[in-house]
């Protein structure tokens, strides 16, 4: 009993486990039935890809020390290999220049092979070609200047000056010191009916050049022109020739050259005011405008510009005073007066206490008045060219009587008198031309002097061409009445006073003798300038003047002054010998910069 006792728990716990196993196992089977549908299908493996994992996810990343390392080499790697490719490069470079080198000797002796069969124009192409190939060999260069010279030579001979003097510029353009082809170049200019030392021809022949497209032909004939006249037009010049190939600040360069050169030049003044426009510098460009205007009224391109700009300020500021000032100058300028009175009296509109309202209508009525004196001058002009003196006579007297001191008026009037057998009259209207600007009207003082001598054959005396001469300077200084041009003058005898240099009471003098012992003459030429101008009969001051203008070195304007001097005072021994000296340093002067032209 007691066995079967102790037996009870035993097979209770057995049949418990057996129980629970029972239940797992069909609780298994029934997963099992439950996903059957992702059971491995039977398959072979023998073709299967071996997977191959990447070793990077099991190897030990670089250390500091190796990573520096690695950069070292990679440096020193493309180190040597710069160092490879420029050895490489300068290899390439001598080998590249080995061979033009050897084109060029090649190309220079095919074309003197060319040259001693007389095939000249197949030995210029072969020389350019080696010329191409090694410009900075002189030698090449030497020896197609020589083809070009002989080819020149050649056409020449044949009469065909035009090929030959085309062959003569290349020949100098390939060597600038090529005497001969200098001088056979002007042969061929001149059998061309052009004057090879005429700037104005040399310029000529520079245009047409340009306009058919030879540049570097032009150039030298505008270089040669520029030798031959070294002044404002001549660098004006050069300046187009600049701006044609696009070298704005070259061309800008030369026309500030030019302007230096010759104030008066009005095409440098016109280029530069374009150039300046194109650079926005509105101030220097209207300056520059106007100044071409004022000494070419004619120049269509200036007057367009300077309208144009000042069209363009007042569409921006209607309301400024300053810019309805400025359009009315440009139409003035041009000869619009309408427009530049509708412009003063849009001013007025706007500002009608302006101070420069009334002296730009004063101006614009001058301006209305001398275009009428020029109608007059230009119809005179053509009557005088058709032998009509009287008619001529008649509307230049109209111009000279509104303008008394228009120097070119009193010339033509001068004119016309002595062609009507008036020479008295024509006498005294030289006169009045010289005294007005001696410098520009060399030729009326030549003309004077041969009827002056001719006067004092007639019995007219030094003393009363002198008394004329005094009358004229005063009428012309505003010291006395202007009388009506033509009319009879009194002559009275009274000879001209010189002033001696010292102790001068005038504030002005004594400046000028401050000046003078300073040697600073330019600004004592300006003062006596301007006393000049306020007492033009006074001989001393002309002379002094002359003084100061040939210790400045210019000798052209001094020459001028000492003869107006010796023309007041013709008993004073000091002008006169003092005139003779000038005159003789002048012409020295002279023909000391032509032979060093030539």
């Amino acid at each position: 009993m007691s066995n079967r006792l102790h037996l009870f728990p035993i097979t209770l716990a057995l049949a418990v486990s057996l129980g629970f196993v029972v239940a797992s196992y069909n609780a298994a089977d029934a997963r099992s039935d439950h996903q059957v549908k992702y059971k491995r299908v039977d398959k072979s493996f023998d073709s299967a890809q071996e997977t191959v994992l990447d070793p990077s996810l099991f190897k030990r990343r670089p250390g500091y020390r190796e990573i520096e390392a690695q950069k070292k080499a990679e440096e020193e790697k493309a180190t040597q290999q710069a160092i490879d490719d420029a050895k490489k490069a300068q290899l390439d470079k001598a080998n590249a220049e080995k061979s033009r080198k050897q084109a060029a000797i090649a190309a220079n002796n095919q074309g003197v092979q060319f040259g001693k069969t007389g095939r000249w124009a197949e030995a210029i192409q072969a020389h350019e070609k080696a010329v191409q190939y090694e410009p900075e060999n002189k030698q090449l260069r030497i020896n197609l200047s020589a083809a070009c010279v002989v080819y020149g030579q050649t056409r020449m001979a044949a009469g065909d000056n035009m090929a030959a003097s085309a062959a003569f510029r290349k020949a100098l353009l390939a060597a600038p010191d090529n005497g001969l082809a200098g001088k056979l170049l002007a042969d061929a200019t001149r059998k061309l009916g052009r004057d090879p030392e005429s700037a104005d021809h040399r310029m000529e022949i520079g245009d047409q050049l340009l306009a058919a497209g030879d540049v570097q032909s032009a150039v030298l004939e505008y270089q040669a022109a520029m030798q031959l006249e070294s002044s404002g037009r001549t660098y004006a010049k050069m300046g187009d020739l600049a701006l044609r190939v696009g070298q704005t600040p070259t061309a800008l360069n030369w026309y500030q050259q030019a302007v230096v050169k010759d104030p008066d030049c009005a095409q440098a003044h016109r280029q530069l005011g374009l150039i300046l426009l194109s650079q926005k510098d509105l101030t220097g460009a209207v300056t520059s405008l106007r100044k071409a205007l004022v000494l070419n009224p004619n120049d269509a391109a200036a007057g367009h510009a300077l309208v144009e700009l000042w069209q363009r300020q007042v569409a921006a500021n209607p309301l400024t005073p300053e810019n309805h000032l400025g359009l009315a100058g440009a139409y003035q300028l041009t000869g619009d007066f309408a427009g530049a009175s509708q412009e003063y009296g849009k001013l007025a509109a706007i500002d009608p206490n302006n101070t420069s309202l009334t002296a730009g209508r004063a101006s614009l009525e001058r301006a209305i008045a001398h275009a009428r004196s020029e109608k007059h001058r230009l119809a005179a002009e053509t009557l005088l060219s058709q032998g009509l003196a009287r008619e001529a006579f008649a509307e230049i007297k109209q111009a000279a009587m509104a303008e008394p001191r228009n120097a070119r008026y009193q010339l033509m009037l001068a004119q016309c008198l002595e062609s009507l057998g008036d020479y008295k009259g024509a006498h005294q209207a030289y006169l009045t031309c010289v005294l007005i600007d001696p410098v520009n009207n060399k030729a009326a003082a030549a003309r004077l002097k041969r009827m002056q001598d001719g006067m004092k054959i007639n019995g007219t005396s030094s003393t009363e061409l002198t008394d004329l001469a005094n009358q004229l300077a005063k009428e012309i200084s505003g010291t006395a009445p202007a009388q009506p041009v033509g009319a009879p003058q009194a002559v009275k005898s009274q000879q001209a006073s010189p002033v001696t240099h010292s102790a001068p009471a005038d504030p002005a003098l004594a400046q000028v003798a401050i000046l003078e012992g300073q040697r600073n003459h330019k600004e004592a030429i300006q003062l006596l300038n301007h006393l000049v101008t306020n007492n033009m009969n006074n001989a001393d001051l002309h002379h002094r003047l002359a003084m100061n203008l040939k210790a400045a070195g210019l000798l052209g304007e001094a020459l001028s002054e000492f003869r107006i001097a010796a023309a007041f005072a013709p008993g004073n021994a000091e002008y006169a010998k003092d005139l003779s000296a000038a005159a003789a340093a002048n012409k020295a002067n002279l023909l000391s910069e032509k032979g060093g032209g030539r």
